[in-house]
């Protein structure tokens, strides 16, 4: 198969680390500036970082760079909840940091096999 076109990949890169910026911005800021999209805050969480991973596994596709979008994901799910603690009207909590965790992994793992079943090149930097 033939490799994705570098602009593709690099909209995917640029979109991935926006959304990422969108996960801060919206994780730092008090409660009532704060949108509420779904009725459920785990699902809400567990929905951004799926979007997030998923971007960042399409702009990232060797399998170490997946691997590190993982681990950073994990570290800044864990960081923005630990933040939390300090911002007016927010609450932190495990449930929290493992939604987004798990969110943030499961985009990267359906990417990920659907490149691998696909038989796509990851070699694209």
């Amino acid at each position: 198969m033939r490799d994705p076109q570098p602009t593709t990949v690099l909209l995917c890169r640029i979109a991935g680390c926006l959304s990422l910026l969108a996960i801060l911005i919206v994780s730092v800021v008090p409660s009532e500036l704060r949108p509420q999209v779904l009725a459920d805050k785990h699902i809400e969480h567990f929905a951004a970082y799926l979007i997030a991973g998923s971007l960042l596994a399409l702009g990232w596709r060797r399998h170490r760079q997946v691997l590190l979008s993982a681990a950073a994901l994990a570290a800044c799910s864990a960081v923005l909840e630990i933040i939390q603690l300090w911002v007016p009207g927010r609450t932190s909590s495990v449930a929290d940091f493992l939604a987004s965790t798990s969110g943030a992994w499961a985009g990267l793992v359906l990417i990920h096999v659907f490149w691998n079943l696909r038989g796509t090149p990851r070699n694209a930097a």
